[in-house]
């Protein structure tokens, strides 16, 4: 039920997500194996929706195999850039009839330069408006009638934004667009330092939206260069990436396991919860999960 994700916000423990993106092609055994660990010691699974412009199995589809084979609660991205109003008000009504938790509101990544599909962005909605017709279902409106979602749950709305942004005042313009359009959590784009958390925290909650940081274990050296090089959004993190230029694999992987465990620790009364991004990978933010919720169980004794 989309209860249980407002609940796990809203408590003072914080929340725990993990973030992983669908399999590449149709068989989702191998990954539901690996995110079986997970069972009982996370509050959700976010899925991403062909993030990067890179397609993957429908995390409609991935989410449902999540819900009937582990039992663990989807928070589901939506993205407008690969769909009409139709096609994500579909999706949306798959989501409810699913069980699905909640949704991630996106605008969508751009699709690479020179994509050899030719593939075009359709951006008919944007988040905001997006966020506007997950509430109009929500309020069991479909646009032909309050009939179809009557006996259907809810889905608690989300949105995303970025503490890094180098406007950070339009970035929270944007915000306070998106919790007036029905957003009640916001994940951000991965925190590296407690001051630009607390910043940015600070917001969302004279806002009153439940902010769930994101966390993002960087397996080696060449994905924090990649991050620095592509990832324009997270060009005033460069300090912190410039961190592990030199390190070996093992000791790229133990140093961002203690900052970000450090750093989690250090935000876990002040922010709503947590999600660890799989970019390198899910087998790095599950060891980060797990070994975050070891310490979560024993705070809360």
């Amino acid at each position: 039920m989309s209860g249980t994700i407002a609940e796990s916000l809203a408590v003072r423990r914080p929340a725990l997500w993990v973030e992983v993106s669908p399999p590449r092609g149709v068989n989702p055994d191998l990954l539901l194996r690996r995110l079986a660990p997970l069972r009982g010691e996370v509050d959700a699974v976010n899925l991403t929706d062909n993030a990067l412009g890179r397609v993957k199995m429908s995390a409609l589809v991935f989410a449902s195999f999540i819900k009937a084979r582990l039992g663990i609660p989807v928070v589901l991205n939506l993205s407008c850039r690969d769909r009409n109003r139709f096609a994500l008000k579909s999706d949306l009504l798959g989501a409810g009839a699913l069980g699905i938790d909640g949704v991630v509101a996106l605008t969508g990544d751009k699709i690479p330069p020179g994509d050899p599909d030719g593939v075009s962005a359709v951006h008919d909605l944007d988040a905001f408006r997006l966020l506007e017709m997950i509430a109009m279902l929500n309020g069991g409106d479909t646009g032909e009638g309050k009939e179809i979602l009557k006996t259907l749950p809810s889905l608690y709305p989300g949105a995303v934004a970025n503490p890094y942004r180098k406007n950070f005042a339009h970035e929270i313009e944007m915000l306070e667009r998106k919790a007036r359009a029905g957003a009640r959590f916001v994940i951000t784009q991965p925190v590296f330092d407690t001051p630009t958390a607390r910043r940015f925290l600070a917001h969302t909650g004279r806002l009153g939206i439940s902010a769930v940081l994101g966390i993002l274990p960087v397996k080696k050296a060449g994905m924090a260069k990649y991050m620095q090089d592509k990832v324009r959004d997270l060009s005033e993190a460069r300090g912190h990436l410039d961190r592990y230029s030199g390190m070996s694999e093992a000791e790229a992987r133990v140093h961002s396991l203690r900052e970000n465990l450090e750093l989690m620790r250090t935000l876990s009364r002040d922010a709503a919860g947590f999600v660890i991004m799989s970019g390198g990978g899910p087998s790095l933010a599950i060891e980060l999960a797990l070994e975050f919720n070891q310490w979560r169980k024993t705070e809360s004794r």
